[in-house]
């Protein structure tokens, strides 16, 4: 069964500081690429969590997956295991998700351009799955 977590259980920054409830989520710019994301969901497909955020910035010719692999890493990393640890989450696989603009969950849209990784997650660590 899959169970979508809106914007609002979001409870951390790009700090890792807390967002207080009922806090509209803060942009951040990522540490590799610069580009600007926000988070938009995590999706509850056990034993695999997604987590998603759009970024806008994908629009650019001038970036592709490799300006991007790394944040997403930093993503999964700094990102989901925190977000996961305060819903009482335990993934065994963590799906990072950057998408150009907001995507219904499963839908195609050729139009929008989104990078998918996949991460193990073992003793706290994101471990990059190659496909």
């Amino acid at each position: 069964m899959i169970t979508r977590i809106p914007l609002f259980v979001s409870l951390i920054s790009a700090l890792s500081a807390p967002v207080a409830a009922g806090e509209p989520e803060v942009e951040r710019i990522l540490p590799v690429s610069g580009l600007s994301v926000a988070f938009f969901d995590l999706i509850d497909d056990t034993p695999t969590w997604r987590i998603r955020f759009t970024a806008p910035g994908l629009a650019s010719e001038d970036v592709d997956y490799a300006s991007v692999s790394d944040d997403m890493a930093w993503l999964c990393q700094e990102e989901a295991l925190p977000r996961l640890e305060a819903v009482a989450a335990s993934p065994e696989h963590i799906v990072v998700t950057l998408m150009q603009e907001p995507v219904e969950f499963g839908a195609a849209m050729p139009g929008i351009r989104q990078f998918f990784e996949s991460y193990t997650v073992e003793d706290g660590l994101c471990i990059w799955e190659v496909y």
